[in-house]
């Protein structure tokens, strides 16, 4: 994120990066506990390990890349870009993830997981634009 030329204001990014990992590390914890759906193996400390960090590090980057990119690109190619590029992304990790028996479908499906990622990159577009419209309303930028 470092080399993007255009950037969300850091005040923007630090908010939305909490706004981010509320929402992931909750979704993970309704679909796995509350509702059952998912089943984390924890039976292995490298691939719950893996997990953490891909839920924590991982999805966080990729959303947060893709806010900073999405909402400050001019040219719609590299919007409708970034955007499945960020979709596929989380879809292949995920794969990954099930490949690996990290995560274990018990009453989850493929087009419940792109639902999901869906909704939270537009919570992401939402939330970004929101604190983006603020930092620059509160005179944040630097």
């Amino acid at each position: 994120m470092v080399s993007l030329p255009n950037k969300l204001p850091l005040a923007a990014n630090f908010l939305l990066v909490m706004v981010i990992e509320v929402i992931v590390t909750n979704k993970l914890t309704v679909l796995t506990y509350n509702l059952k759906l998912i089943q984390i193996n924890t039976s292995s400390i490298p691939r719950y390990l893996s997990m953490i960090l891909e839920n924590d590090v991982f999805v966080t980057f990729v959303l947060l890349t893709f806010a900073n990119v999405f909402l400050t690109a001019s040219k719609a190619s590299t919007r409708w870009g970034i955007s499945v590029y960020t979709f596929l992304v989380q879809m292949f990790v995920g794969a990954m993830l099930r490949w690996n028996s990290v995560l274990i479908y018990t009453g989850w499906n493929l087009f419940m997981e792109a639902v999901m990622i869906i909704a939270l990159m537009i919570y992401t577009l939402l939330m970004g634009r929101l604190f983006q419209r603020m930092v620059s309303k509160e005179g944040w930028i630097r």
